[in-house]
């Protein structure tokens, strides 16, 4: 803890007139806006015409404890985020992450380290992404969800509001250092243009298909196909996705990557 403590006083802040402070090896590109109180820590990079809100925290370092149970590298990386981005209200972002152009970070909202979000992403408030996500164009990530370590969400998908998703099946046995099985864990994946409804649970180490729609409330605890519709607790296969449906949200898709 020593050394955690000894990296965090090294830094050197710059305090701006509005109560900001900013890491002197920190850049913001031209035309950014920063509110009152935000902190911007080594590492980071702000690209053009970005707004960065009151109270946000950029560039945070993880910090570990006697208790942590997963590796965490106590130390400051980057922080990249690209032209146009909004980052709004007392948001917490962790270091090693890379925000691209025209993504949207609500308030509230914890990115842990690891994290990638891309062209086009929405975070909406109190969104909680832990630890190596992968957000791809255009998703957007309603408010309220939990978007578990080690999970993938591709292009075009909508996550409804309060939805959880989870990365570890063992975890009754687990939280106390064993395992159940040597079966790896990790955090869902949810392909291009599929639609999470709002509440919904996904269980580890699964895949919804692209295009597929998995209805408000669901308990998904297997592989959904690709478009298909799944409903209910435990999820099942409902029927397939119309194909009007389809071609109205391909053709959308297309013309939003025109």
């Amino acid at each position: 803890m020593r050394d955690v403590i000894t990296e965090l006083e090294a830094v050197e802040f710059e305090q701006l007139p509005s109560g900001s402070a900013v890491a002197r090896s920190a850049v913001l590109g031209p035309g950014t806006f920063l509110g009152r109180g935000a902190t911007i820590y080594p590492g980071v990079s702000i690209g053009t015409r970005c707004i960065v809100l009151d109270g946000a925290v950029i560039g945070r370092m993880p910090i570990p404890t006697a208790t942590t149970t997963r590796p965490v590298q106590a130390e400051f990386g980057t922080v990249a985020i690209g032209d146009d981005t909004v980052v709004r209200g007392n948001v917490v972002l962790y270091t090693n992450t890379r925000f691209d152009k025209n993504a949207l970070v609500g308030h509230l909202t914890s990115v842990r380290e690891g994290c990638e979000i891309s062209d086009g992403g929405v975070l909406g408030r109190s969104v909680m992404a832990l630890y190596d996500c992968r957000i791809r164009a255009f998703s957007r990530i309603q408010d309220q969800v939990h978007l578990v370590g080690d999970m993938i969400v591709e292009e075009h998908v909508f996550i409804g509001m309060g939805t959880v998703t989870t990365n570890d099946n063992d975890v009754y046995l687990a939280r106390f250092g064993h395992r159940g099985s040597d079966e790896p864990q990790h955090g869902p994946t949810i392909r291009r243009l599929a639609m999470i409804g709002a509440g919904s649970t996904i269980l580890p180490n699964l895949e919804i298909g692209t295009g597929a729609f998995v209805a408000a409330g669901a308990v998904v605890t297997r592989d959904v196909p690709p478009w298909t519709i799944f409903a209910g607790v435990p999820a099942r296969e409902v029927r397939a996705v119309p194909e009007d449906w389809r071609r109205t949200i391909e053709e959308a898709a297309a013309a939003r990557e025109a």
